[in-house]
């Protein structure tokens, strides 16, 4: 049957945003408190999409 399509979405939104290059560029950049605020930004927001997604599809 597959996976889902909140999970889909969660998992594309994710997979981009959570590359090892792009995460080491970003810690330098914005600093460790900025830094875990970006990672957990983006765990919610995909947990979020994920969720709405799931519920109007």
């Amino acid at each position: 049957m597959g996976m889902s399509m909140g999970s889909a979405s969660a998992f594309m939104i994710t997979g981009p945003a959570t590359k090892i290059t792009n995460l080491g560029a970003l810690k330098i950049v914005l600093g460790m408190k900025y830094f875990f605020l970006y990672i957990a930004f983006v765990m919610l927001f995909s947990f979020g999409t994920g969720l709405f997604i799931n519920f109007v599809l």
